[in-house]
């Protein structure tokens, strides 16, 4: 009887040991990124001075719209986070801008690298500071 009961014993506790998680797992594992934390970019950020001396205040939406603007300028468009970037698409509609007397169009970069508390454009446009 207690050969009976070890062995049920070792049979179970290896049973157990076998069972090496869920059976309804798959083995393969989907490399699915986790998407960034927007919290650290959202709100108003404020432009170094540009050639005429303005400012732009940019706006970063929790729902992923962005404007851009000051007393001469409005930027629209739609933002997303990928790889440590404030990715900007503006919108198809365009811009509204000062006439000549206000100088060069004023374009965002495609891209801002996130730098703590600034945005550093990707190629040429104003770098930004958290207001």
């Amino acid at each position: 009887m207690r050969l009976l009961a070890a062995l049920l014993l070792a049979l179970t506790l290896l049973t157990g040991c076998a069972d090496d998680g869920d059976p309804l797992a798959t083995t393969e594992t989907s490399e699915v990124e986790a998407p960034e934390d927007t919290l650290p970019v959202l709100g108003l950020w404020e432009s170094e001075p540009l050639d005429s001396g303005r400012t732009i205040m940019l706006t970063l939406s929790d729902d992923n719209s962005y404007v851009a603007e000051n007393e001469c300028l409005e930027l629209v468009g739609r933002w997303e986070l990928a790889g440590g970037q404030v990715v900007l698409t503006p919108d198809e509609r365009g811009s509204q801008q000062c006439g000549d007397d206000a100088g060069a169009p004023v374009e965002l970069p495609p891209a801002l690298t996130v730098d703590g508390d600034t945005l550093v454009p990707e190629g040429v446009g104003p770098t930004f500071t958290r207001n």
